[in-house]
């Protein structure tokens, strides 16, 4: 009976509270348990289950929650709800579908700007290359391994951006 009990109980890490907390460098991180090592944490959304925990009193702050912060109140699960664009919290900010592809289509924009751009330096490099003419096969000679470098870095990063323009799509 116990073990049944046990296996009842609801998982630890489906009770996460979500904090918004800024270090002294002012990276922001987002975080379940906030530490002494940020200068600023403020409670953004409090899991229903975790807020009516018998560990927690009745009324009492939460853990890295100010007194008189209210806890968010769980969205009520209804058909509209479930089909959501965009699921989460109430309380999280919601982008609209449609600004959510304008967003993608000028990421896409910029990082297919970024391979143009690569693409010319690589051909400006290879020019450069043939540029030395005979002392091109002189491996020894520092321009020719700066160029060689230069083409070398020029086609990984035409790799790269195509292998991230792939996931884009």
């Amino acid at each position: 009976m116990l073990l049944a009990a046990l296996v009842a109980l609801p998982p630890m890490a489906a009770l996460a509270d979500i904090h918004r907390c800024i270090d002294a460098d002012g990276l922001v991180t987002f975080t379940d348990s906030p530490s002494r090592k940020f200068k600023e944490c403020t409670l953004l959304y409090r899991d229903a289950a975790a807020a009516a925990s018998p560990a927690r009193g009745a009324g009492a702050p939460a853990q890295g929650q100010a007194p008189g912060q209210a806890a968010s109140r769980p969205r009520a699960e209804s058909p509209g709800n479930a089909t959501r664009a965009n699921p989460g919290p109430e309380n999280f900010p919601r982008v609209e579908r449609s600004e959510q592809r304008d967003r993608d289509l000028k990421a896409r924009q910029i990082v297919e700007r970024e391979l143009s751009s690569e693409q010319r330096q690589l051909e400006e490099a290879r020019r450069q290359m043939s540029a030395l003419g005979p002392a091109a096969a002189d491996r020894t000679d520092p321009r020719v391994r700066e160029w060689q470098g230069a083409v070398s870095r020029h086609e990984r990063n035409i790799a790269e951006i195509q292998r991230q323009l792939a996931v884009m799509k």
